[in-house]
């Protein structure tokens, strides 16, 4: 691929596209369909590919899907390397699924298992390797009183946490590099599988304040779940300055999580002991009785 344009002017591009749709009259909103049925990553599966297509407009060939950046990459590198140097020497790798099972899939024509890979949207924005955003979609309905349901997952938060102590212990000379931005869309469904998007948002990761966030949510995956429209950017916060403060946030509320779990099994333990042992005084009582009579 060929340089289309700047880190920075891609960002300003998505801020501007995303102050547009929230600035539109009803009539001009982007109306999205979505498979009848469709739920989870597959409902939001056409946002992903209707945003991708209006950035597609503006960089060309240098906006990817995740199974498409997956080719691109086999294709152009791994025909030149393995995929031990590929992760050794890129940011993004691990953070992509790149693994042994998803080549073997996509080499055996079958479809690998992205789920979990954090870009929805890869922009390729120069001739470095890595000089690659990932970008993150979500898609949340809403009504009147705001978003309906719970925040969405956004990442493992442990995940986050392995990826920059690699990345500041061996990779030093990537920070530079590292771009994972979110995209979020509000809409509500206006019949017959269509939906209208009201609001959008932009955030960039790295620049989230997390003394707002939410709890990280240890029951599910550890997850940072977080409504892409509470979202606060520190807009001079630096990489090792969220990560700091993800280590902190992590770790208190891990003590604390720890601590209530500790209680609660504890609790249902001695019940399960006292249980037993009113059983085996009821058992005794119930033989004596019968020796007696």
């Amino acid at each position: 691929m060929v340089y289309i344009m700047g880190v920075e002017e891609i960002r300003q591009n998505i801020k501007e596209l995303c102050l547009q749709i929230n600035e539109f009259d009803e009539k001009n909103k982007p109306i999205i369909t979505i498979p009848g049925g469709a739920t989870g990553s597959a409902a939001g599966l056409p946002f992903e590919d209707w945003f991708r297509g209006i950035l597609s407009k503006n960089t060309k060939d240098g906006v990817l899907g995740k199974l498409e950046f997956v080719k691109y990459i086999m294709e152009n590198y791994l025909c030149k390397t393995n995929l031990e140097s590929l992760l050794k020497d890129t940011w993004w790798g691990k953070l992509q699924q790149f693994t042994h099972e998803t080549i073997r899939r996509v080499e055996e024509r079958e479809e690998p298992k992205l789920q979990q890979a954090l870009g929805d949207i890869i922009v390729k924005y120069g001739d470095d390797l890595n000089d690659v955003v990932l970008i993150n979609v979500k898609a949340t309905e809403i009504n009147d009183n705001g978003p309906i349901g719970r925040p969405p997952n956004i990442v493992s938060a442990f995940r986050l946490l392995e990826f920059l102590t690699e990345l500041f212990d061996e990779k030093i000379n990537l920070i530079d590099k590292v771009n994972v931005w979110l995209a979020g869309f509000y809409y509500i469904p206006i019949g017959s599988g269509k939906v209208r998007i009201e609001q959008s948002h932009y955030r960039d990761m790295f620049k989230l304040d997390l003394e707002k966030a939410p709890p990280i949510n240890f029951d599910a995956a550890i997850q940072i779940q977080w409504h892409l429209g509470d979202m606060v950017e520190r807009e001079k916060q630096t990489l090792d300055e969220f990560a700091k403060e993800l280590g902190e946030k992590y770790l208190n509320e891990w003590k604390s999580f720890k601590k209530r779990r500790d209680e609660k099994m504890e609790k249902i333990v001695n019940k399960l002991f006292s249980a037993i042992e009113r059983n085996h005084a009821q058992k005794k009582l119930s033989d004596s009785f019968t020796k007696s009579s």
